[in-house]
């Protein structure tokens, strides 16, 4: 049913999916429609090129189908939503036919060809105008795997977003808060099986992560010790090994903490999970931020939600940077002893502390040698044990993240033949 006045009045129909019509490519494409129904040869060249440049810019080549899906998937609207929630809500089926007509007509719309657009207006094309028409480039249509005929389209959709969550939430899986929620389009692709070392204490994180991840509560996690010593990768690779089973990371400054109500509000009913990842953490005692990450913690006027967990890192045990004036007493502050312990209490409002404190010479060189392992270095034990004690003590201290930088350069310096010892 490629008739291009229908295929036109299907586009225009759309309702439940009708935000598509918003982009552009979409846009330009239905342009090129209505010039290919009017048969004017020069509006229908002019839409059809103004279409592909769009197109390309959008989606870096000329698969239409390819990006109509891509629409399709990360589409926010009434139905991806109670889709993404198992299709419980009151008038889901009817939710449902809607979104199964608008697909059906998406189908359509990406299925048609060039030729087909370009029937209409070279059948009154002079023999100049159709060798023009012939030499265009053509777009590539219904080369989806969604619009390929092969699948039951709404219950295929059905399904992803079931599994992946609707709109931004299907599209990302890292995200950070700036009084907004932003997707991050190419977050830190670190896995666990980077990260070398710290098994037992990289264990404890990933078992309550994996409790949350699977319902079985999960609680807040304070990650304390030593610089470079894999806090964050450990949190960060946790989220990437989790992302198909629906955890989502949330990456918050430490300005933001205050913004922690609007944030979760805005969390509460998505179907999915999710890190509030506080990172390098550490507080001044009138900072405001760390009122309201106490309230958070403690279960404050607003409650936090059950699908999110607050992960943060830190080097300071206490969280709350102590000057030499406070350790004097306070002659205006009667419970000044209390006071004292209410601004370096905090992280016992974590569910669970893990300590990351840094590696001895042993267990740093074992971490150099795995690493250098799974790069294929070209060097001897000895050598390369040297070579990492000296780069330990230039960087000012041991640590995983020393250890990866000694052997990235240690893999550069061999590259071209130079030692990788000092003189």
């Amino acid at each position: 049913m490629n008739d291009l006045t229908t295929i036109n009045l299907q586009l225009n129909s759309l309702t439940v999916y009708r935000t598509l019509l918003q982009d552009e490519t979409v846009a330009r494409f239905a342009r090129v429609l209505s010039a290919a129904q009017s048969g004017s040869f020069a509006l229908f060249l002019e839409s059809y090129g103004a279409f592909l440049q769009q197109l390309s810019m959008e989606s870096g080549s000329f698969y239409f189908a390819a990006h109509m899906e891509q629409l399709i998937r990360f589409d926010d609207n009434a139905f991806t939503r109670a889709a993404a929630q198992g299709g419980r809500s009151e008038g889901y089926i009817a939710l449902r036919n809607a979104a199964s007509f608008d697909l059906e007509a998406l189908r359509a719309v990406a299925s048609i060809s060039f030729k087909e657009l370009s029937t209409r207006v070279l059948s009154s094309a002079n023999e100049q105008e159709s060798s023009l028409v012939s030499r265009m480039p053509e777009y590539i249509a219904g080369s989806s795997r969604l619009f390929d005929g092969s699948q039951d389209v709404i219950s295929t959709m059905e399904t992803f977003y079931r599994m992946n969550g609707y709109g931004v939430f299907a599209k990302f899986g890292a995200f950070r808060w700036d009084h907004a929620l932003l997707g991050i389009p190419q977050p830190d692709p670190i896995r666990l099986s980077d990260l070398k070392s710290y098994e037992y204490e990289r264990g404890l994180v990933a078992a309550n992560t994996k409790d949350f991840v699977e319902g079985r509560g999960g609680g807040n996690m304070l990650l304390y010790g030593d610089r470079g010593t894999g806090k964050s990768s450990t949190i960060k690779a946790l989220a990437n090994e989790y992302c198909s089973n629906g955890l989502r990371i949330v990456e918050v400054t430490k300005d933001a903490i205050p913004q922690f109500p609007a944030i979760m509000e805005r969390l509460r009913e998505v179907p999915l999970r999710f890190i509030l990842f506080l990172d390098d953490l550490s507080f001044s005692t009138d900072d405001a931020a760390f009122s309201a990450l106490k309230s958070v913690l403690e279960g404050g006027v607003v409650v936090r939600p059950e699908n999110c967990r607050i992960y943060a890192t830190s080097n300071r045990r206490h969280l709350v940077k102590e000057t030499f004036s406070e350790r004097s007493v306070d002659l205006d502050d009667v419970h000044a002893g209390d006071t004292k312990q209410e601004k370096l209490s905090l992280y016992d409002r974590f569910d669970q502390t893990v300590n990351f404190f840094a590696p001895d010479q042993a267990q740093f060189l074992a971490i150099v040698r795995a690493i250098a392992h799974e790069k294929v270095l070209q060097v001897s034990f000895e050598e390369l044990d040297r070579g990492a004690i000296q780069w330990a003590i230039r960087a000012g201290g041991r640590s995983p993240r020393a250890a990866k930088q000694f052997v990235e350069w240690a893999a550069a310096q061999l590259q071209k033949g130079a030692s990788i010892l000092e003189e």
